[in-house]
C-alpha cells in the first residue's frame, strides 16, 4: 500500500506571542498531500527536508515584536518536536509596515514577487534612493523615464526609490526637431545574489573608430558577445571597431560568466561628426533608506544534525546572497482555523553560530505562513 504522506500547519495567537516569545505548539491537525519542502546544498552537501516524509510537518505562525511588527513564521522540522529541533529549517519574513496590537497585518501586500533583504545582525535597507543623470547631444523638448516599476518621470534628472531588485530602466528624449532615441539597461539595487552584471562605455579614437570597454560583476572567466550595431559582432574583451559611415549606432554587450548566469548591456554610441540625436543615462548615487525597525526582513534559522542552531541575523552577508518570493497563493487555514499563505522561495545565504558559520546555496522551498 502506497503510505500516506502528512503535513501540518500550526499558527500561534499574537496575543501570546509578543515580545518574539514563543509558546508551546497547539494540538495537531493533519491533513494528506505534502506540498512543502526544503532543498538546498549546505556546506556542498545536498540537503532535502519534505513535509509527511520521515515524519516532518510544515507549522506557520506569526507574532508580533515590541515594534508591534509582524513575523511571519515557516517551520519545517520533526513532528511535536519543540525546543532545539536536530535538522530543520525556520523561515521568518517581516511585514512591510507596523500594526496595532493584535490588529490586522500588512500581509495582503507583504508577499511580493520581489527580492528581500537577508537581516544580518542589523536591519538592511528595503528601499534604495537612486539618482539619474541623463546624456543627450540636443536640445532637448521631452524626457521620459521608465522605471520598469510602473512609475516614470519627465525630468531631465531625476531620483527615484526602488524597493531591493532589479529593474529594467529606460529613458527616451525626444528633440526641438523631432528626433527621438532611446536606451534601456537591467539595473539592481540592493542584495540581488550572483547575478552577473555589465555596463558599457566608449572613446573615439578617430572619426569612425572607437574604443568599447565593459564593467563586469560576476563569476570569472566572462564570455563576451559585442554587436556592434552596424551587422559586426567581436568575441574580445575590449575591443576596437571602425564604422564605414558616419551616425548613431546601439551597441550591445552580452556576458556569460563561469557561472553561466547572463548580463546585457547596451548603449547609443554616436560617431563624433554624427548629427542623430543620442541617449543614454548614467546613476550618479545610490543612498539606501535606513530600516530601523526591519520592514521586509528575512531571518533564516537552520539547526544541523547536532542541534547547532544558525541564524542568518548576526554578523554580515556575503555578496552573493540573495533572498526571493517566486510565487505566492492563498492556502487553506491551518489547524487553528489561521489564514495562511503558501510561498515558493530561491535564497542563497550564510548563517552563523557563536561556533561556526555555515553556507546554504541554492536553496528551493515551499512553505507555508499564517497571517492577521
Amino acid at each position: 500500500m502506497k503510505p500516506k504522506h502528512l503535513f501540518l500547519l500550526i499558527a500561534v495567537s499574537p496575543a501570546l506571542l509578543t515580545n518574539c516569545k514563543k509558546k508551546e505548539l497547539p494540538t495537531d491537525n493533519e491533513t494528506n498531500d505534502p506540498q512543502f519542502y526544503f532543498s538546498a546544498q549546505v556546506n556542498n552537501v545536498p540537503v532535502q527536508l519534505k513535509a509527511g516524509v520521515d515524519n516532518y510537518y510544515m507549522y506557520s505562525s506569526y507574532e508580533q515584536d515590541v515594534n508591534n511588527l509582524y513575523g511571519f513564521k515557516a517551520n519545517l522540522k520533526s513532528h511535536n518536536c519543540s525546543g532545539v529541533c536536530p535538522n530543520s529549517i525556520e523561515i521568518q519574513i517581516n511585514d512591510h509596515r507596523i500594526s496595532t496590537f493584535n490588529g490586522t497585518s500588512g500581509a495582503d501586500s507583504a508577499f511580493m514577487y520581489k527580492y528581500y533583504p537577508l537581516m544580518a545582525g542589523n536591519p538592511m535597507p528595503v528601499l534604495h534612493n537612486v539618482q539619474f543623470y541623463s546624456l543627450f547631444n540636443k536640445y532637448s523638448t521631452n524626457y521620459l523615464w521608465n522605471f520598469g516599476d510602473g512609475a516614470t518621470s519627465t525630468m531631465p534628472n531625476t531620483s527615484h526609490v526602488f524597493r531591493t531588485g532589479q529593474y529594467n530602466v529606460c529613458l527616451s528624449v525626444q528633440d526641438t526637431a523631432g528626433c527621438t532615441n532611446s536606451v534601456c539597461n537591467m539595473q539592481s539595487f540592493g542584495n540581488t545574489g550572483a547575478d552577473c552584471r555589465t555596463s558599457i562605455t566608449a572613446s573615439s579614437t578617430s572619426t569612425l573608430t572607437a574604443t568599447f570597454t565593459h564593467s563586469t560583476l560576476g563569476v570569472p572567466p566572462y564570455n563576451f558577445l559585442w554587436n556592434f550595431g552596424d551587422g559586426n559582432t567581436s568575441n574580445m574583451a575590449i575591443p576596437s571597431h571602425s564604422y564605414a559611415l558616419q551616425g548613431r549606432y546601439p551597441v550591445s554587450l552580452r556576458v556569460i560568466d563561469a557561472a553561466n548566469d547572463t548580463a546585457f548591456a547596451h548603449l547609443n554610441y554616436l560617431t563624433p561628426n554624427g548629427l542623430d540625436c543620442t541617449t543614454n543615462y548614467l546613476i550618479v548615487g545610490v543612498t539606501p533608506i535606513q530600516n530601523p525597525k526591519g520592514y521586509s526582513n528575512i531571518i533564516i534559522k537552520y539547526t544541523d544534525a547536532a542541534g547547532n542552531v544558525y541564524s542568518s541575523d548576526d554578523f554580515g552577508q556575503p555578496a552573493n546572497s540573495y533572498f526571493k518570493i517566486v510565487g505566492v497563493e492563498n492556502y487553506e487555514n491551518n489547524g487553528n482555523g489561521q489564514k495562511t499563505k503558501k510561498l515558493t522561495l530561491e535564497f542563497s545565504c550564510k548563517v552563523f553560530s557563536a561556533t561556526g558559520s555555515l553556507t546554504i546555496e541554492k536553496a528551493k522551498a515551499v512553505v507555508a505562513v499564517a497571517y492577521k
